[in-house]
């Protein structure tokens, strides 16, 4: 038997039984001989995959709540497995298939199937997955999507079905819950903009480095980062010397890295995935011989466990985010790594840090389903959305609640790159800012200090 990760402030976590193999999920969604990977359906329920979902917008008749009465719940869950961040999406699906094994694959007595759409990590495609799974799968509840482009347009197109309840998987733009937020949009997790606003006035303050340039993909998470960062940075005294932009899916950094001015005290750089690989093991071909600070995504379980030629280039390297360290002496965290080894014993040594968003906004829709007794389409998701906004919970990386604008406020935590010989890269944690608030800025693209 398994036990549910975290406590749940309204109720006793109780046991379940773990009916499906901890890949099951991940194998399906990355399945490109099926319909799986661009709109099939994935029985989580051992039984028919065929049942009618609700049509979006109910009957004439003023809808009633009442209790779940064990229909099939169907979850539609936008992720981004094509693309430079589709590793980090599939092990995503590891801890989302945690989450389900956790709760039995029921919740408040409705069997959970869930239909996972593909996306490319572009806002075009998140959308026209969402308009599929709302319009042709008729979903109440999206869970999705990864990257920061994709949420802020996940956001605004929430506005248009107000019926569907969003519960956003690990996008980290600022716009998306503090532009115009909308009112069935859910995140439950922290934002880019606060994953590196403590980050900025260390390196200024306790690394001595005020004089740097930036490096960062040039959409919607890492202008939230570079934002987040030069705002805390520059008011403590920094300067900025030189900005680069690249897009999303860049793969050649020598033109960035020849560019860079010979007298700066370290660089911040802002990309992910296989962009960050690729921009490691060139820093280190190309002799970039200047400390690197590192945004939240640059050297992640997936970066530093890369077949990439990284290690030289990302030891040392300063970094934050809402993820604790693997090495973290915080008893619920090391429980759930412990817990993602187990059911994942062929994946990474810890679970990145997309899986732990994953893991958190999925378990936090259930937890929210189960406190409204299973009603979901009776009222257009009316009550699941106020009790998901008064729902409260204890996390594997500390308490989970939303602000005002559906949004969590986290601890954030600065970490650095280790290189202790072993076999992959480690990380330290050298400090903890604790419950950081969301600001009041929409970033934008930055050019130097706000």
């Amino acid at each position: 038997m398994t036990t549910r990760l975290g406590r749940y402030r309204r109720g006793t976590a109780k046991q379940v039984v773990a009916v499906l193999g901890a890949s099951a999920l991940l194998l399906a969604a990355c399945n490109t001989d099926g319909d799986t990977s661009l709109g099939g359906e994935i029985d989580d329920t051992g039984g028919d995959t065929g049942g009618d979902a609700e049509e979006p917008g109910g009957t004439d008749e003023e809808p009633v709540a009442a209790p779940g009465d064990g229909e099939e719940l169907v979850i539609g869950r936008i992720s981004a497995l094509e693309g430079a961040f589709a590793a980090s999406a599939e092990d995503g699906e590891r801890t989302v298939q945690m989450v389900l094994e956790e709760f039995g694959n029921e919740v408040a007595g409705r069997p959970i199937r869930t239909i996972v759409e593909s996306s490319d990590t572009t806002p075009e495609t998140a959308v026209d997955r969402a308009r599929k799974l709302v319009e042709q799968d008729g979903v109440h509840i999206i869970h999705g999507p990864l990257s920061g482009g994709e949420g802020a347009a996940l956001a605004d197109y929430a506005k248009s079905v107000p019926h569907v309840t969003f519960v956003d998987a690990a996008s980290g733009g600022t716009a998306t819950t503090l532009a115009d937020p909308s009112d069935n949009y859910f995140r439950w997790h922290s934002e880019g903009a606060m994953w590196t606003s403590p980050l900025g006035a260390y390196t200024a303050e306790e690394l001595g480095y005020t004089n740097i340039a930036t490096l960062a993909e040039d959409y919607a998470f890492p202008h939230s980062q570079v934002g987040g960062f030069l705002e805390s940075y520059c008011a403590a005294g920094g300067e900025v010397a030189q900005t680069f932009w690249v897009p999303l899916g860049e793969s050649d950094y020598s033109s960035v890295i020849a560019s860079i001015p010979s007298d700066i005290d370290a660089m911040f750089v802002s990309v992910g995935g296989s962009d960050a690989v690729d921009f490691l093991t060139q820093a280190e071909e190309f002799g970039l011989d200047v400390p690197i600070i590192g945004g939240s995504i640059l050297v992640t379980e997936d970066v530093l466990s890369s077949e990439g030629d990284v290690r030289a280039s990302s030891d040392g390297i300063v970094s934050s985010g809402p993820i604790p360290p693997a090495t973290a002496e915080i008893p619920e965290w090391q429980d759930f790594q412990q817990a993602y080894r187990d059911a994942n014993p062929d994946a990474f040594d810890t679970p990145t840090l997309q899986a732990v968003l994953y893991y958190n906004s999925f378990k936090s829709l259930l937890l929210a389903i189960e406190e409204n007794d299973g009603v979901v389409e009776e009222d257009d998701g009316a009550s699941l959305r106020e009790t998901m906004s008064n729902l409260t919970w204890d996390s594997p990386i500390g308490s989970l609640q939303l602000n005002e604008n559906r949004q969590a406020e986290t601890s954030i935590f600065i970490y650095d790159v280790v290189d202790d010989g072993d076999e992959d890269l480690g990380t330290r944690l050298i400090n903890t800012a604790e419950g950081v608030q969301q600001g009041t800025e929409n970033w934008g693209r930055l050019d130097g200090c706000p």
